[in-house]
């Protein structure tokens, strides 16, 4: 197929932000005003970030807006777009019948450059409630393996941890061996961590807007309560939830108490939530990066994957590779 014709054969024209655009019969015109209804559509959102240093020469806004329109092309039905942009990210949003939404993401986006996020069916309003994991997700680190680490058992840990993420090992029976590993731990190490967790880029800024505008966050873990704890109190989040470590004289004893959070757990957490605060599926928008993660996404309307394994990213609607968790303000409009 053809590129379309932009605007009456003005390739090189730069599209209006905020502008509503529709391609058509291989062709592409700007909306009037008021004159488009968008019910009946659904949504995706293609995203990219903006290099800091613009004299990049591998970034140009004429070549990203052709990166887009070529992507564009390959749908065949009727589409509307619209383009926004900050200073450090430039946001697609593209309507369409859901089935062919569904067609082009599969054929040509998942390959494409861009993050994207896939909105529920037939639904345009942001969520209302965010559900994160912990590691590697909320903060940058794996808890468990800077525990492990301390005690001199790190790569031991981290091997485990990692085949646990990517979904290879049963989680529970993974997080029982690798606690027990951290037997003789001091509690002041514990404390230590939490007060120096390194939150994920733009997370703090997501969670202010968050705020600003109603919406609830959450963090549900397979990590530990002393981390969620200390990021609900100082981030004034809505919820949390993770696993307890016993601990008798100061030291960890290499146990973990009551029921651990594993992947149906965390499914049930964003549940509990959902009728707590009396909203849909389609309301909430779940991040991770692990195989434990994948089940709570399904109880989901959004689901990103946020640096995550290869089979996270298979089954998320959405991913985020390089952009940063405060640029979904764009993407909200918030």
């Amino acid at each position: 197929m053809k590129l379309p014709v932009l605007l009456q054969n003005r390739e090189n024209a730069l599209f209006n932000l905020n502008q509503l655009y529709i391609q058509q019969a291989e062709s592409i015109n700007p909306c009037e005003p008021g004159s488009t209804s968008l019910e009946g559509l659904s949504k995706l959102s293609l995203f990219k970030s903006i290099p800091d240093n613009l004299a990049d020469k591998d970034f140009s806004e004429e070549t990203e807006q052709h990166v887009f329109t070529t992507l564009l092309s390959r749908l065949d039905k009727t589409v509307y777009f619209l383009k926004k942009e900050t200073p450090h990210l430039i946001c697609w949003e593209v309507f369409a019948i859901s089935s062919e939404l569904e067609k082009w993401l599969v054929d040509c986006v998942d390959a494409s450059p861009f993050d994207f996020l896939r909105w529920p069916e037939k639904h345009l309003r942001p969520p209302q409630l965010l559900v994160f994991d912990m590691d590697s997700t909320f903060i940058q680190i794996e808890v468990i393996d800077e525990l492990a680490r301390q005690h001199g058992v790190g790569e031991k840990v981290s091997i485990v941890t990692e085949a646990a993420m990517r979904g290879e090992l049963d989680f529970s029976e993974s997080l029982i061996s690798r606690v027990a590993c951290l037997e003789g731990l001091a509690e002041s190490t514990i404390n230590s961590i939490a007060d120096n967790l390194p939150l994920s880029s733009g997370v703090a800024q997501l969670v202010e807007q968050s705020h600003i505008r109603g919406v609830k966050v959450a963090i549900v873990s397979g990590g530990f309560t002393p981390f969620v704890q200390r990021l609900k109190n100082s981030m004034e989040l809505f919820e949390v939830r993770a696993n307890n470590l016993e601990i008798k004289n100061e030291k960890l004893t290499g146990k973990v108490l009551g029921q651990i959070v594993d992947a149906q757990i965390k499914a049930d957490f964003v549940n509990q939530l959902k009728q707590k605060l009396d909203i849909t599926k389609d309301d909430i928008l779940t991040i991770g990066d692990g195989a434990n993660d994948l089940l709570m996404m399904n109880e989901s309307g959004f689901s990103l994957a946020y640096r995550a394994k290869p089979k996270v990213q298979a089954k998320a609607k959405g991913r985020m590779n390089i952009a940063t968790l405060d640029d979904l303000c764009c993407v909200f409009d918030w």
